[in-house]
């Protein structure tokens, strides 16, 4: 659909207002849109044309016209329709609140923003998306090192953004790990394979090994990653890898994605204010929980993600998830030996005995796709950690495709393989 910025039509002067920073969406009946003077074409993943601002003045034909206010995941969307008058017409609308992770301590981060726009635009689209945490693919060494451990100008209490915060995994050589990590910077995976991931043949069906999470079976056991790009697009392969021995955190995202930043987002569960440092350590931890909208909270003995609780064989334990949000039609409680229980949205609780090691994650599902998806809950048994039997040779079989297409990093896939049969031991 072609969006004009010159008219053709008479024109009226529209001024759109909601009290704080929105995205905006304004289009006629011919499904063009409509935008701002110097503002970019750009639409959403629906079709939508969009951008990003409060109190923001257009030039529009002066024919009716659709005008719709939305702000990220945490909020619904009002719309109004309206033949524009003489002079200047102002339109007020405000999209409701669905929920406040904040005020809970979560906040929503986006750790995949590729830098290829203006600054001002990722500044505008981080305030009127509400995304608490981006993290800027630089994409050059001089951009990195100009900001390195500096919040970006347009950052405030609750909004935070950095270059370089976060690491893409195949471009850190594995003797760089622990002085990033020193500079507080998480290590992960920008490109997340997706796709339903019964046996590890799957995770080979296409694309290119070397560049995404296909990696971190080997990364994962040899500590070299904080997190798992692929839990909503791949959540079997993310259990798999947890239930196999390695705690990494649940994350969302990939430098790929159309649409709005933040349409993905990785929640951390922050103590105290919000900075980049405090986010980046409850990533590290795993007090997270990745979505592509609704608000998932798991409990388990009131302790929440990213926690280890240590029992005696036998000990019996409580396990709550709890969610916010449209789209979701069962919520899920799994452990490392499959379906604990599930129901319809709101709440889903149950009781485990424990008499092995094994985990708890809380799953929200809808329209056949993973909504949200937590990191575990670890439940160690007299201090040993779970290491499922068939979820380690799941990753072994991974690790034997993986070794022909990764001839440059044969060393570190026998150093996995020797972490992952110790764990059968």
């Amino acid at each position: 659909m072609r969006d004009d910025l010159t008219l053709l039509e008479a024109q009226q002067t529209l001024r759109l207002r909601a009290g704080f920073p929105c995205r905006w969406s304004v289009w006629t009946a011919d499904g063009r849109g409509w935008y701002p003077h110097g503002t970019s074409p750009a639409r959403d993943i629906d079709g939508l044309p969009y951008f990003h601002g409060d109190d923001v003045v257009l030039e529009v034909p002066s024919s009716r016209l659709t005008v719709r206010a939305a702000r990220g995941m945490e909020y619904g969307h009002a719309e109004t329709t309206l033949t524009p008058g003489a002079g200047e017409t102002l339109v007020e609308l405000a999209p409701p609140r669905i929920y406040d992770a904040a005020a809970r301590g979560w906040y929503g981060g986006d750790l995949h923003v590729r830098l290829n726009r203006p600054p001002q635009w990722v500044a505008d689209s981080q305030h009127g998306e509400d995304l608490h945490v981006v993290n800027l693919l630089a994409g050059d060494g001089d951009t990195e090192d100009l900001w390195a451990g500096r919040n970006l100008p347009w950052s405030d209490a609750t909004h935070v953004a950095r270059v370089g915060l976060a690491q893409d995994a195949p471009s850190v050589p594995s003797g760089s790990v622990d002085k990033l990590r020193e500079r507080g910077a998480l290590i992960g995976y920008a490109n997340a394979f997706r796709g339903p991931v019964e046996t590890p043949e799957q995770l080979f069906d296409g694309g290119y090994p070397i560049y995404d999470a296909r990696m971190s079976v080997v990364d994962a056991a040899l500590g070299l990653v904080d997190s798992f790009s692929s839990a909503i697009g791949s959540d079997r392969a993310y259990r798999r890898l947890i239930g196999a021995g390695n705690r990494v955190a649940a994350v969302a995202g990939t430098a790929g994605r159309l649409g709005p930043i933040g349409g993905e987002r990785t929640y951390a569960h922050v103590d105290g204010p919000l900075t980049a440092e405090s986010y980046a350590h409850a990533v590290r931890h795993s007090r997270t929980f990745a979505t592509t909208g609704p608000f998932l909270e798991l409990s388990v003995e009131g302790e929440r993600p990213g926690a280890t609780i240590d029992l005696q064989a036998g000990t019996r334990v409580r396990a709550t998830a709890r969610v916010i949000g449209p789209g979701v039609q069962r919520v899920r409680l799994l452990t490392a030996d499959g379906e604990l229980a599930s129901g319809p949205p709101n709440e889903v609780a149950a009781e485990l005995r424990v008499d092995w090691p094994t985990y708890v994650v809380a799953v929200a599902e809808g329209g056949g796709l993973v909504r949200a998806h937590s990191s575990p809950v670890y439940l160690d048994v007299e201090r040993r950690r779970v290491a499922r039997e068939e979820d380690v040779t799941f990753c072994l079989r991974w690790l034997d495709l993986l070794e022909g297409l990764v001839k440059d990093r044969d060393g570190l896939v026998t150093e996995a393989r020797r972490v992952y049969q110790s764990r059968l031991a």
